[in-house]
């Protein structure tokens, strides 16, 4: 591991207020980095770089929806503007749904979609001039649902797959400017207790802590992150549910089609549709 790697770079998290963005955040600042946070929520993400700034690291917060293209903008100008250069994009940002097609409010589709799927590809877009001159690093937070259509999570693996294929582009496209493109396929890791996810009908609920399942850690994912880049590997899979998706959808098809058809209902029932408290307050 090289020593020092991360020393006075300038790292860039989207949704670090909280969950695997904040855990990376710290991860990259404990190795001195300085970073600008990012979240839609300006009192979380204040409340985040207040901690981290108590605990020593160089972060500064930027509020901004990556739903919107000029909020993007402001991103990256706010980035540059503090710190004069960008070294490092990391794309995790993200929003997760439930529910069948058949019954999914259909603005979710288009949040899934805007979020997961078109922020990445509107931030990365507007850093990519600056990535250029540093010869940096854009690394995307992906998850084992991006390997495959999941039934009654497909609003969300969909725009992950999309995600997946921007990312393909991207590291051809930036391959002259010694740009490295990577992504990280992350499987179920323990959530905040505020997590919040769009339900079918399209309010947004709190994500019930999963007991069904061995989790992996934020922290965890932080640090194959931060090895991503220093090795600069173009991918990676987490959890061994992670690479089992990834080898059966990439070697057995039929058998991952057969696999998921008979276990429909455990899914649908233990996965997906496992309860949950509605938020009041929809400024998340």
């Amino acid at each position: 591991m090289k020593l020092n790697y991360f020393k006075n770079k300038v790292a860039l998290v989207t949704g670090s207020s909280m969950g695997i963005g904040k855990a990376i955040a710290i991860e990259l600042a404990s190795k001195g980095a300085k970073v600008v946070l990012n979240g839609r929520n300006g009192e979380k993400l204040r409340r985040t770089e207040i901690e981290l700034r108590n605990n020593g690291f160089d972060v500064f917060a930027v509020a901004a929806d990556i739903r919107n293209i000029n909020d993007c903008q402001h991103l990256v100008d706010e980035c540059i503007k503090q710190y004069g250069e960008l070294d490092v994009l990391v794309n995790n940002a993200g929003v997760s749904s439930r529910g069948s097609v058949e019954f999914m409010e259909e603005a979710n589709f288009k949040i899934l979609a805007e979020t997961n799927f078109m922020g990445a590809a509107y931030l990365s877009k507007h850093a990519i001039p600056y990535l250029k001159k540093s010869k940096g690093h854009i690394i995307f937070i992906n998850s084992a649902g991006g390997f495959r259509g999941m039934p009654y999570n497909s609003a969300y693996t969909i725009s992950k797959m999309a995600q997946a294929g921007l990312v393909e582009a991207l590291r051809i496209e930036l391959f002259d400017y010694d740009i490295h493109v990577g992504i990280a396929f992350v499987g179920f890791t323990k959530n905040d207790p505020k997590k919040s996810i769009l339900d079918v009908d399209g309010t947004w609920i709190y994500l019930p802590k999963r007991t069904n399942i061995p989790l992996a850690t934020q922290e965890s994912v932080a640090r194959r992150v931060r090895k991503m880049l220093v090795q600069r590997k173009n991918r990676a899979t987490l959890t061994r549910l992670g690479n089992f998706t990834e080898f059966t959808t990439r070697y057995f098809p039929r058998f991952s089609d057969w696999l998921l058809r008979i276990n429909r209902e455990r899914i649908q029932k233990q996965f997906t549709m496992i309860g949950g408290v509605k938020v009041k307050d929809n400024s998340i």
